[in-house]
């Protein structure tokens, strides 16, 4: 995969950050060169990169792209799958010294609040969850409380952006995905 260009990175994460998912940053670099990849297209038909894309259509196309690839596996994954990728998330979640804490939430990871950030539901925490039929999901450490998707690879490397993304919610620096009017 080239570089992308230094304004798609940008452009894709603003469309991201319109969303209600939380995107990782290997699905922004991904879209960005995704979108290059359409511009050099529209530049080969005669079309200049501007004119080409003046609306955000190849932008929103691209980032869009991206993460469908992300939403669901193309197979169900196996337990022991499932298993180790929950323990690579747990290592990661720590590894960003949050604390691991027990959820009701089947098949989730809870984390607990960290000093000074937003908090959410009784207990204040987080769960990140992982189904052998869909991609991770983020959801308040509470019953009845409302998911969203975690655009990010199931791997190893995306169980630590994972971990970095949810760390960001939990400080607060990463805009509150329950926030209402986001």
């Amino acid at each position: 995969m080239t570089a992308p260009t230094t304004d798609s990175p940008a452009r894709v994460r603003r469309i991201y950050d319109g969303h209600a998912g939380l995107y990782a940053p290997s699905l922004v670099t991904e879209a960005a060169a995704l979108l290059d990849a359409y511009l050099a297209t529209a530049e080969q038909h005669g079309l200049d990169r501007k004119a080409a894309d003046d609306d955000g259509w190849l932008a929103l196309s691209a980032a869009e792209a991206i993460s469908r690839k992300y939403g669901r596996p193309k197979t169900e994954r196996t337990s022991t799958e499932l298993s180790q990728l929950v323990r690579e998330l747990n290592t990661a979640l720590t590894a960003e010294g949050l604390e691991i804490v027990p959820t009701q939430i089947r098949m989730g990871t809870g984390v607990a609040p960290v000093p000074g950030g937003p908090t959410w539901g009784m207990n204040g925490g987080l769960v990140v969850a992982l189904y052998s039929d869909s991609g991770w999901h983020l959801m308040a450490n509470a019953s009845g409380t409302t998911v969203h998707t975690i655009y990010a690879p199931v791997t190893a490397d995306g169980t630590r952006e994972v971990a970095e993304l949810v760390h960001g919610v939990l400080r607060g620096d990463i805009t509150d995905p329950f926030r209402r009017n986001r």
